[in-house]
């Protein structure tokens, strides 16, 4: 299938030669979810920028649904939605459904089925009982979602979300992004390029991943393909009691450690993850905690491709 977004060695650096965004290459295809992830400052929402023709690249090209941006901005600009996470754009004394009717205009949808649009995003985004709310009576989440309606209002096929959830609490969001899922990827068809920094955005969400830090692509896959190029390790979850807070730093110093992560602390006992390179140190890593006056209570094998080790992996920024 033909890639509907396309990148090649697009790059941006910025006046005094600051390098944001080196020689990106991607090609997303038509109806996947395509997750941007990294640290702040990986150049997410510079590549973001550049592909929705709000930021001109230095070099390189991108191409969005046929349309090179450069060259034809206002095409490209037809066929995205872009939705940010501190949106205040909206026109306060209007009512949510007028600000919608305006942005489709503004978007040249055929104005006999503005009204048609306007109706369905509301409902799509559970706002239809604040169709004729002023746009500046409603809450912070309510305002996210109908940035999410306006982003749609026109009907692009590609949607841009950098960081949407940002403002939501855990349940809206769930809820959004299981509508992202559910009913604009699954059942309409649409693009989506998700960009966020919290991890727990991606997993079990995103079809592809692409990782970057310092405005480079890491590694592009599934996460069970990015997974797979992990090194073979074992990981363990570790429950000690009392010891001081050097515990984590002597595990790590043992050899065939490989890493030692905190995962929560209470008044009598921390749990680490503790991931073994040679599981033969086992007991100098108990030793390592009783040298701190602790002692292990628990501990169990469990499994971690998760992206946070995909990453610790590939950029080494986590």
């Amino acid at each position: 299938m033909k890639p509907i977004i396309i990148t090649q060695q697009l790059s941006k650096i910025y006046p005094g030669g600051m390098q944001a965004v080196q020689d990106v290459s991607l090609a997303i295809r038509p109806g996947e979810i395509f997750g941007l992830f990294g640290p702040n400052g990986a150049g997410k929402s510079t590549i973001v920028r550049m592909l929705t023709t709000l930021l001109a690249p230095t070099s390189g090209t991108a191409v969005v649904q046929g349309h090179d941006v450069v060259q034809e901005p206002l095409a490209a600009r037809g066929a995205i939605g872009l939705v940010t996470a501190d949106e205040r754009s909206f026109y306060g004394r209007l009512s949510a459904a007028q600000n919608l009717a305006f942005y489709a205009a503004m978007q040249n949808a055929p104005r006999r089925h503005i009204e048609e649009r306007v109706t369905a995003v509301l409902d799509l985004f559970s706002l239809a009982h604040k169709r004729d709310a002023p746009a500046q009576s409603l809450s912070t989440g309510q305002k996210q979602r109908l940035n999410m309606a306006r982003a749609l209002v026109h009907d692009p096929p590609i949607l841009f979300l950098d960081e949407p959830t940002k403002s939501m609490d855990v349940q809206t969001s769930d809820l959004v992004k299981a509508l992202i899922k559910d009913k604009l990827v699954g059942e309409q068809g649409k693009t989506v390029v998700f960009i966020s920094h919290e991890l727990y955005e991606m997993d079990n969400f995103c079809d592809r991943v692409a990782i970057l830090a310092d405005g480079r692509i890491r590694a592009i896959g599934t996460p069970a393909e990015l997974g797979a190029m992990l090194p073979r390790r074992a990981l363990y979850r570790l429950v000690a009691a009392g010891g001081d807070v050097g515990t984590a730093a002597r595990m790590t110093a043992v050899p065939g450690v490989e890493s030692v992560v905190e995962v929560s602390r209470g008044a009598s006992a921390a749990a680490f993850d503790v991931a073994l390179a040679d599981e033969g140190v086992w007991l100098e890593v108990m030793a390592a905690v009783a040298a701190g006056n602790g002692r292990v209570e628990t501990y169990r094998r469990v499994d971690d491709e998760s992206l946070r080790r995909i990453v610790a992996h590939f950029s080494g920024k986590y």
